[in-house]
């Protein structure tokens, strides 16, 4: 009876050439670890190396066949060897030309297989049910055979070791032959889990967690469906010239634009004393496909908020599909010994982000830095890593999204005689969440959105996006992040507003018609500001929201925008309030410092439409102002003094009557206007009372 160890498969980045490595890493840990979990396991040889090292390891991974495979592997359950071999004996000598057709042949014939042994295939997986059913199998007897009946497939299929295509007219005319896994005994028991990593990090601890996430864009749900369908054997439709099942639930954060979020979820999260994570340096090299999701900046700085890290680079050839000229690179491992408990925030899903477009001097710096370290292993001195400028999901019109990394250096930094940021009309909320202060006090008059704030301070992430999602799903909105946009006969320029028309304003219409106090308002407005135009927000004069459907979705941006947003809440002592300016004068005291980025008098956007902000608020304002600078305190005004050929001369008069200072800032919104000809006719402004020295 031929055999096969776990270890001989095909499998897409699989870490046979790097266990070596792994094994000294362990084996020179200060406290040798007792339990461990191997949380993105592919072919399981990481979990299987930590377990001949006598540790009880947690094995997990998404696809079925794969924790099947474990299940045969590692399973505590009897196993009688004789029987098996005797019933894998009479499938290779089954008569094939007397087998009856069936799923599997029906389905794959003439793709990755031939037709007789398509035949097999399906009558193996049939017995194996029978057999199982009819009390011939135990459990994990079952198990073993089904990893069979994979490592058989896997050696024939006429791909290159994977199923996002076949090879036309490569299926092997050989008749397959099935053997059966080389099983080990244990002195400790396993777990096999099929979970999503992120959440199962926070149910259990344990001494050593490694994780090997997804490097690219490529999906490892849709790469091996074909394993999967015959592991599930629900025998449903498939699609494509790849005979692919719907495989949308498996879609994974790690091969899209989230990929940073859900990684510093990940570790933030973990309860563990040592990771270690394996990840290459492709980098942007090759095709898009191929571009690794995470670099060597969010790596290592999302670890190193956990502890001290250490890099080791290995020599490793990558995979290709002979279309990447990418060349030999490195696979890294990268080793946390964990100095600080799991984030609170992260328990609630938050975790503050770095920026997932780090600029390519600092990530080429981090490359850099860890190449130049020993090649066995090298510690990477922390460093302190600069809040990046987080961007909300509200897109107002005039937000300071692309201003704020000029103004919050106008103003005075936390400490110096200041403890609370004011934001008094934070709209977007994009100063006061960068300002770089931890206490903040939010002010809008628009209820809803400072409903949003209450939101993105105190409910966990995974919370809002849940929701988020069955509202999409009720309503039959798009979701191109899951399905593109070709499922939607649409693309990126057209847009999606005609797919989600009807939809949104079923939606808008259910929110304008719910009570101010109903549970679900928040989500349903966040979810009408994502799918309507520009993000933006705009009421009628009978108070409805009224603003049109938008032609994007809830897209990876959004999400991503949304996640930096909520952990950046989650991290503030934040006061969310709802007062008129005039009453905010009231609560300030002199060692709060003060923002102000009102309704432009010159201006036009939906916010100050139906004259909602007049000459006589503008005054009310800059008297307020003008009292709070004469007792004592300081502030920061946003505005503009030219606009369309207008001349804000109050605006000016009032500056230089104080003796404030007046500072330009270096951006323009013409290209907010679609119609404007003169983009150069605005000047924005930051007029403070406060400068350095």
């Amino acid at each position: 009876m031929k055999t096969f160890e776990l270890r001989n498969r095909r499998y897409l980045g699989s870490k046979r050439a790097v266990l070596p490595v792994i094994e000294q890493v362990v084996a020179a840990l200060p406290v040798a670890p007792k339990t461990a979990a191997d949380v993105f396991a592919g072919t399981g040889v990481v979990g299987q190396s930590l377990a001949r090292a006598g540790l009880a390891v947690t094995v997990n991974d998404l696809l079925s066949s794969n924790t099947t495979v474990y299940r045969a592997f590692f399973g505590a359950e009897p196993v009688r060897s004789d029987r098996l071999a005797e019933l894998v004996g009479q499938i290779n000598d089954a008569p094939i030309a007397t087998l009856p057709p069936n799923y599997f042949s029906t389905t794959f014939s003439g793709t990755y297989y031939n037709e007789d042994n398509s035949r097999l295939i399906g009558h193996y997986r049939t017995q194996i049910e029978k057999w199982h059913a009819d009390g011939v199998l135990n459990d994990r007897e079952r198990a073993v055979l089904i990893a069979s009946l994979l490592y058989g497939m896997d050696k024939a299929a006429a791909t290159v070791g994977h199923y996002d295509a076949f090879r036309e007219g490569a299926a092997a005319d050989a008749r397959l032959v099935f053997g059966l896994p080389e099983l080990e005994q244990y002195d400790v028991e396993h777990t096999v889990t099929r979970r999503d990593a992120n959440q199962l990090v926070r149910e259990h601890h344990w001494d050593l967690i490694y994780m090997d996430p997804p490097y690219n864009s490529r999906q490892y749900g849709d790469l091996y469906h074909v394993l999967d369908n015959v592991t599930d054997w629900q025998q449903g439709p498939v699609q494509f010239k790849a005979r692919k099942m719907d495989r949308r639930h498996l879609k994974s954060d790690y091969c899209t634009t989230a990929a940073v979020p859900a990684f510093t979820d990940l570790i933030d999260a973990v309860d563990t004393s040592t990771i270690i994570m394996s990840y290459n340096d492709t980098g942007a090299r090759g095709n898009a496909r191929s571009a690794a999701r995470l670099s060597d900046t969010d790596i290592l700085g999302v670890l190193e908020r956990r502890g001290r890290v250490e890099v080791v680079d290995v020599p490793h050839r990558e995979f290709t599909t002979g279309k990447s000229a990418i060349g030999d690179i490195v696979e890294r491992l990268f080793v946390c010994h964990v100095q600080t408990p799991p984030f609170a925030g992260s328990r609630s899903g938050a975790a503050e982000a770095l920026p997932a477009t780090a600029s390519a001097a600092q990530s080429a710096g981090a490359r850099s830095a860890a190449r130049s370290a020993a090649s066995r292993s090298a510690t990477v001195p922390s460093a302190t890593v600069q809040p990046a400028v987080v961007r909300s999901p509200l897109n107002y019109t005039g937000n300071k999204k692309r201003l704020v990394s000029e103004i919050i250096p106008l103003l005075p930094a936390p400490g110096v005689g200041h403890e609370r940021f004011v934001d008094v009309f934070s709209g977007s909320m994009t100063v006061g969440m960068n300002s770089g202060y931890a206490q903040v006090a939010f002010n809008d008059v628009q209820v809803d959105v400072m409903g949003l704030g209450e939101l993105f301070s105190h409910v966990p992430y995974p919370t809002i996006i849940a929701e988020v999602e069955a509202i999409i799903e009720r309503y039959g909105l798009s979701d191109s992040q899951r399905h593109g946009y070709d499922a939607y006969g649409a693309n990126s320029s057209n847009g999606l507003g005609r797919v989600n028309k009807d939809a949104y304003l079923r939606l808008r219409t259910d929110f304008n018609r719910m009570d101010s106090a109903d549970r679900a308002r928040p989500y349903y407005f966040f979810t009408l500001v994502v799918f309507g135009f520009n993000n933006q927000i705009r009421y009628n004069r009978s108070g409805e929201f009224n603003m049109p459907v938008g032609k994007r979705d809830f897209n990876s941006r959004v999400r991503k925008n949304l996640f930096d947003t909520v952990a950046r809440m989650h991290r503030l002592q934040a006061e969310l309030w709802t007062l008129d300016f005039r009453d905010v004068f009231g609560k300030l005291a002199t060692t709060d410092l003060v923002y102000c980025d009102p309704p432009y008098l010159l201006g036009t956007a939906p916010y100050n439409e139906q004259n909602a902000w007049t000459v006589d608020d503008e005054t009310d304002l800059l008297d307020g102002l003008a009292a709070f600078a004469d007792r004592g305190g300081v502030f920061g005004l946003s505005n503009v003094l030219t606009h369309k050929g207008s001349e804000h001369d109050q605006l000016s008069d009032w500056a230089a009557e104080h003796g404030f200072v007046v500072h330009t800032l270096d951006y323009s919104y013409a290209n907010s206007s679609y119609q404007r000809k003169d983009r150069n006719a605005s000047r924005e402004v930051l007029i403070t009372n406060w400068t350095e020295g």
